[in-house]
């Protein structure tokens, strides 16, 4: 593998605040090193939200498999948390209902379902049967793969020392303490250019409660500085050409693959750009052969004909860098690789 520039520790004195507060703006120059690197901001907890797995049984059935997610969302207006909670069960059961607090207790109520979430467990019962759910940790099977021989290292990862921002042209960007780096001050294209190759990337998307829809942990990588694979806390939701997983505004994801914020989740990518003739002119769209989002292969074999947007330029180019969005979140990267392939590869 080879490293761009080698390791470079890039100085960005900032004072972190709350997630929702926001960033200061940075003050040191880049070749002046920190006496502190920052830490990584803080996640506020929230012992509901998440994945949770178990029990089904129906009123007029044996027992089966369920599942729910247990998505927050913060009232601005009146300073309460509340919760969107769905529960699933085979072949067709999807059981809707919200979560407030009462007393001190996680309350569920729908239209017909009642229940609770206490100590990492979710029960609820009501027309379809009962649900008896634990929470659970689902971790993606390439969290923290290593860059294999002839790889070309974007961000170098090793934990708890700094990265390198020497692959990169905007160095407003914030090294962190833990060896992430996040997006500020606008965004981030690599120094070089690529045209066909796999790319593993790993990222965090900061737990926003006070955000909904697209102002919610979102970013992106764009691939030749083109066309954009979504970064979004989408957990939860159905899944949209415009949600993380999905091409933007090109193809959505087969389906949510997608870990709550706060937890470090990974897209490993094959991509090849379009194809020119002697004349300059193109032959064939670029490609995406595989979106593999936390080890779900989310797109197969999508051609995209226009750049997506907020991409780079008008039209498709023979290669181009790999750019990270900064769209005004604190989203974090990591352990950032790729291979070149040659054509038909």
């Amino acid at each position: 593998m080879r490293t761009i520039g080698g390791l470079m520790t890039v100085a960005v004195a900032c004072v972190l605040a709350a997630v929702a507060v926001g960033w200061c703006p940075a003050a040191t120059a880049a070749d002046d090193p920190p006496a502190k690197l920052p830490d990584p901001p803080a996640q506020p907890e929230d012992k509901y939200m998440g994945e949770y797995a178990g029990t089904f049984t129906p009123a007029d059935g044996q027992a089966g498999e369920g599942a729910g997610t247990v998505v927050g969302y913060l009232d601005k207006v009146a300073g309460a948390m509340s919760w969107v909670v769905t529960l699933t069960a085979k072949p067709a059961v999807v059981v809707k209902a919200k979560a407030k607090l009462e007393d001190g207790k996680c309350v569920l109520a729908g239209d017909d379902c009642k229940g609770e979430i206490a100590d990492g467990k979710l029960t609820a019962s009501g027309k379809a049967g009962k649900f008896e759910l634990k929470y659970t940790l689902r971790k993606s099977p390439t969290l923290l793969a290593k860059p294999p021989a002839g790889a070309v290292v974007l961000l170098p990862y090793e934990e708890g020392k700094p990265t390198s921002l020497a692959a990169w042209e905007n160095t407003k960007w914030v090294i962190l303490s833990d060896g992430s780096l996040m997006a500020r001050g606008g965004n981030n294209l690599t120094k070089e250019k690529f045209s066909n190759f796999k790319l593993h990337v790993e990222f965090l998307c900061p737990y926003e409660p006070d955000h909904t829809g697209q102002g919610r942990a979102n970013s992106g990588v764009y691939y030749l500085g083109k066309y954009e694979t979504q970064v979004l806390d989408s957990f939860g939701l159905a899944p949209k050409d415009n949600e993380c997983g999905g091409i933007y505004g090109v193809s959505a994801p087969k389906a949510n693959a997608c870990l709550p914020p706060g937890q470090w989740q990974t897209y490993d990518t094959v991509f090849h750009a379009a194809k020119f003739d002697a004349d300059g002119k193109a032959t064939s769209d670029a490609l995406f052969d595989e979106v593999i989002l936390n080890g779900v292969k989310v797109q197969e074999n999508v051609k995209v004909s226009h750049v997506t947007t907020a991409g780079m330029g008008m039209g498709h180019a023979p290669n181009g860098p790999i750019m990270l969005q900064d769209h005004g979140n604190p989203v974090r990267f990591r352990n950032m690789w790729l291979v070149p392939l040659k054509d038909g590869q």
